[in-house]
């Protein structure tokens, strides 16, 4: 159904999702228009709307429309009143002895013969430019919208794609619709595809077939592989692009020769990667064999090691010496080891070495919380990655420019880097991009923890390649061995499944028989049990940790459940509602995307950049100015406008992933039931190790014993380890 109507009123717009609700004049009537609209839209302009009529429980009769179209004036009246409504300076006078003059031909005048303008009275040069400029835009962009919106894309979608092409919007998608692919990074591959099938281009079409390619490599590989088998590869690219292996085999030599795809033997086997991936992989290899072959002198800091065991009252084991020492004399080691293993007292003493030998230093980890956690144990200054590279803004979607990004050299001795097993493949090669050869390299992490959530397995393919000094820990002190969680994730972690006591532990099961079950208790455990025999602060010092966002126990639910426990509604705290959830003073939320140029600030000293993983807590929205604020790690105060929301998401719950590099005193996790693949060893052993103080596990048993036994993802398809040999091998 469609209707025209002139915009009276813009009601009410929710500037993050563009909703709105529009006044209508149709003919002599008044109707209300709800949809998306882009940013343009305005009062006293004529639009076509397409959709239908719907009746609100609470608003009544309305005309709810998924698309429309500005409809340009056609009539000497209306292109009167449209000239002396949008052009400043130029009224209805004026307007009138244009189009008086000009007649039909008013428009083609102004857009293409503007010259003959200069003999309308009361026009100057200015006047005509803004004329010209404005027609010519304003024509071109809903002809475009127009012609896009037969392809199924929205107002605001097509707004988006004319901001970027302009004028060339039209030619440029007939031409070649998967062009597209190149300047508008939140279009995918099926959907530009559809647009071509309309279009009749042909199913063998080169760029059809080199996209599409690309897709299936991505689609291939977006479980954490760099690189994939290339007959399965072919075989599915041939399937959704209904096309002969012929055209998929012409079209990859093309990829290779146009350097967008590599090809590489591993373990006998043909394997396809994307370049960003490939060229970071070979980057990571030749910076690692280039640091070891180097000649590094070698010293006995035995010493050293004294002075500083005696310092901070410590009995190093000879395994924690001999770490200490591996450190010391090469160019890059790694430490590996589970909880309670001592990874954290040999970074101390290597620090306090360091300084007694007057060598400069960084520390820095993959996540704003896992740099916070180094600083908090050693009590030193630690960077994220990104800030320590000086990463300034960049598209996470474009692996392109994600390889290819400018850093900042790190001028320094050493370069300490904890968790490093949370490190992809691109961002590792950015930091070896970084370094110089001469800059000795530490890596600490748990390579038994869930890999990277980007592709790579960046810290087991180096300890696997057998290029670097590796310790791994295995002995727990004494004090950790106190503890049930790390006794027990270490079981985990070698294949046991763990046992739980009722008292006198750290470490406690709560069987459920039912979701509703499991979710009551975890209700009564936030409400008032764990208070009862344990001193905290529920909403900062508890975290409720799930495998998956969907679901009743995915983070979307708990999160609305937990939200209503810990922070209910209250006339004395303000709220906005996005997409169906809710922020309200007080809430704890998560940052959910990489943002390099957010501006934040600390005792009014302003920095840049907030990344996907930070954690903090609305202290105040403001209704009147669409602002709120946010403070994280208790001192980063960082204001988002309304329109900048979708940034964040409330973080009562989270998920396992996102919980890596941090820890929290007390964790609950909800294991009931759910997509069992993703039900892993690795994240199971990761979850619990999330917990300090307390760990309460609520579920099934049975999901616990199979995660024990579930090691798939620990095996992703990756190259690094064999760049890495045969870089050493061709020496």
């Amino acid at each position: 159904m469609k209707i025209n109507g002139k915009v009276a009123t813009i009601i009410f717009k929710n500037e993050t999702n563009s909703w709105t609700v529009l006044l209508l004049k149709v003919n002599s009537d008044y109707i209300t228009a709800v949809g998306i609209t882009d940013s343009d839209i305005e009062v006293d302009d004529e639009y076509e709307f397409e959709g239908e009529e719907t009746t609100h429980k609470v608003y009544g009769n309305q005309f709810k429309f998924s698309t429309y179209k500005k409809i340009l004036p056609k009539s000497d009246s209306a292109l009167i009143d449209y000239i002396a409504s949008n052009i400043k300076g130029v009224g209805k006078k004026i307007a009138k002895r244009i189009v008086d003059t000009f007649k039909d031909n008013t428009v083609n005048v102004i857009r293409y013969d503007k010259s003959k303008l200069n003999d309308i009275k009361g026009l100057n040069e200015e006047k005509i430019n803004d004329l010209n400029y404005f027609f010519n835009e304003e024509y071109e962009k809903w002809n475009a919208i127009e012609y896009l919106s037969d392809f199924n894309i929205s107002v605001l979608v097509a707004s988006n794609i004319y901001k970027i092409l302009k004028q060339d919007t039209i030619n440029i998608i007939k031409q070649n619709p998967y062009s597209l692919l190149n300047f508008v990074k939140t279009l995918d591959f099926e959907f530009v595809d559809s647009i071509a099938m309309k279009l009749n281009i042909p199913l063998d079409n080169e760029d059809r077939l080199e996209y599409g390619i690309i897709f299936a490599i991505n689609k291939s590989t977006e479980f954490g592989h760099t690189c994939t088998d290339l007959d399965v590869l072919k075989n599915y690219a041939a399937k959704i692009l209904q096309v002969s292996n012929e055209c998929i085999e012409n079209a990859i030599t093309r990829l290779v020769l146009k350097n967008k795809i590599c090809l590489e033997k591993i373990d006998d086997e043909d394997c396809i990667y994307r370049s960003s991936y490939y060229y970071a992989e070979k980057n990571i290899a030749d910076n690692i064999v280039n640091h070891t072959t180097t000649p590094f002198p070698q010293n006995d800091f035995s010493k050293e090691i004294e002075k500083t065991s005696k310092k901070n009252d410590l009995v190093l084991s000879e395994e924690q010496v001999k770490a200490i020492s591996t450190c010391l004399n090469n160019s890059i080691s790694i430490i590996t080891g589970g909880p309670g293993t001592g990874k954290t007292t040999i970074i101390k003493c290597i620090i306090d070495i360091l300084e007694d030998l007057e060598k400069e230093y960084v520390l820095c980890a993959p996540t704003g919380r896992a740099a916070k956690r180094i600083k908090e144990t050693t009590g030193k200054e630690a960077k994220t990655i990104h800030r320590l590279l000086e990463i300034t803004k960049v598209d996470d979607k474009d692996l392109d420019a994600l390889y290819g990004i400018d850093v900042k050299p790190v001028e320094a001795d050493v370069i300490i880097v904890d968790e490093a097993s949370m490190i992809d493949c691109l961002m590792m090669n950015n930091l070896f991009k970084a370094i110089k050869t001469n800059t000795q390299i530490i890596l600490v992490g748990d390579v038994d923890q869930l890999p990277s959530v980007r592709p790579g397995n960046v810290l087991k393919d180096i300890i696997a390649s057998q290029a670097v000094n590796v310790v791994s820990l295995k002995e727990i002190y004494r004090q950790s061995a106190k503890s049930d969680i790390v006794v027990n994730a270490h079981k985990v972690n070698s294949g046991i499944s763990p046992s739980f006591k009722n008292k006198d532990t750290d470490l406690f099961f709560v069987k459920t028989t039912s979701i509703e079950d499991t979710i009551t208790e975890i209700s009564s455990l936030i409400s008032y049990r764990l208070e009862s025999f344990a001193t905290l602060d529920t909403m900062k010092d508890l975290q409720v940790l799930t495998p998956m966002k969907k679901t009743e126990l995915g983070t979307i639910h708990l999160n609305g459940v937990i939200q209503e426990l810990l922070n209910p509604k209250s006339s004395k705290k303000n709220q906005k509602e996005l997409n169906s959830r809710i922020f309200r003073e007080g809430d704890k939320v998560m940052q959910i995307i990489n943002n390099y140029d957010k501006k934040f600030s600390i005792n009014g000293e302003f920095f840049d950049g907030i990344f996907n993983g930070d954690i903090g807590f609305i202290k105040e929205i403001d209704k009147e100015n669409e602002k709120m604020l946010v403070i994280f790690d208790d001192n980063k105060e960082v204001i988002y406008e309304f329109d900048e929301l979708d940034e964040l998401e409330l973080a009562y719950a989270i998920t396992i992933h996102k919980s890596q590099g941090s820890e929290f005193d007390y964790v609950l996790l909800p294991l009931y039931t759910g997509y069992k693949k993703l039900f892993t060893r690795n994240l199971l052993y990761t979850a619990m190790t999330r917990a300090k103080k307390m760990l309460v596990i609520v579920g099934n048993k049975e999901i616990i014993d199979y995660m024990v036994t579930n090691i798939e993802s620990k095996n992703r398809k990756t190259g690094l380890k064999q760049k890495i040999i045969d870089k050493i091998n061709s020496i």
